[in-house]
């Protein structure tokens, strides 16, 4: 029963992905979407009243990608939301011994993408939906980001400039930083993920949620005062401009690094569960998990 068995692996995934779906702690994401139009769609769209230009309309999602506050609320309200993942009960318990133990971790890896797809989904159509009625689409930066510091140099300071610093528009064009954004805030969250699942499965649960809420609230912290030291949490990784100087192309860090900092992050966590999943005791685990 242990052998590579996909469609056991896709209903695992998939039922696991249903449960959480109709979780009542869903609630948190609406706050989440809330706090966000409220602290990046709003006040670049504020800017582009004030100029009288639209925005691109993915302007407001990269820049909930680059901000160093909503990448503090984005990843805590994920931990928050998976808190519970992976379910496992006396039922669960039978369910892993028919399908097997690779099985159901191949199966709790699958639903850990599905849960960050739709959740990353949902706060891009909220940043869509909430600037929709002043931007346009297309692949350049609009003036509102690239311009209105120049013609309102008073308001330089405002939140709508800070959320789109001039390391993201001097360097990439908006595809590029639309892309890289995206896939390091899905390494992060699939990484945070997969810690979560390895100390569940280390019967260590608690200390997973602790774990990872520190490296989260410790990783913002470093970032908010530009220190070196940063770079051993993945959350400067997951900042593009960060990467960058102001005006010229040369890295303050390579974005190869981070790449390989994700990689051998997420694999090496993966390792783990591996060995620890040898040691599953279906006896124990479903109290332990609790405690």
């Amino acid at each position: 029963m242990n052998r590579f068995d996909y469609k056991n692996i896709l209903s695992c995934a998939r039922t696991g992905f249903l449960y959480w779906l109709l979780n009542e702690r869903m609630i948190i994401l609406l706050c989440i979407c809330i706090f966000n139009y409220t602290c990046a769609v709003d006040p670049i769209l504020e800017n582009a009243k004030l100029m009288g230009e639209p925005i691109n309309i993915m302007e407001p999602f990269i820049a909930m990608l680059n901000s160093g506050m909503i990448l503090l609320i984005i990843p805590l309200g994920f931990i928050t939301l998976i808190s519970d993942f992976p379910r496992i009960d006396s039922s669960t318990i039978f369910y892993i011994f028919r399908i097997g133990k690779k099985n159901w971790l191949y199966g709790q890896f699958l639903q850990m993408f599905m849960m960050i797809i739709f959740y990353i989904f949902v706060i891009f159509l909220t940043s869509v939906t909430g600037s929709i009625t002043n931007s346009f689409w297309g692949s350049e930066w609009s003036l509102v980001a690239t311009n209105f510091s120049v013609e309102f140099p008073e308001q330089k300071g405002n939140l709508g400039v800070l959320l789109l610093p001039e390391n993201l528009y001097h360097q990439m064009a908006l595809s590029e930083a639309l892309i890289k954004s995206l896939l390091f805030v899905l390494a992060y969250l699939f990484f945070l993920g997969i810690l979560l699942l390895a100390f569940t499965i280390a019967k260590k649960k608690s200390a997973g949620i602790i774990i990872c809420g520190l490296i989260i609230t410790l990783g913002c912290v470093l970032c908010s005062i530009h220190t070196k030291l940063m770079w051993l949490f993945p959350m400067a990784h997951s900042v593009v401009w960060l990467h960058y100087t102001e005006f010229t192309r040369k890295p303050v860090f390579p974005i190869i690094y981070s790449v390989i900092y994700f990689a051998v992050g997420i694999i090496v966590t993966i390792i783990f569960c591996r060995i620890w999943l040898k040691r599953f005791d279906y006896d124990t685990i479903s109290q332990e998990v609790q405690s």
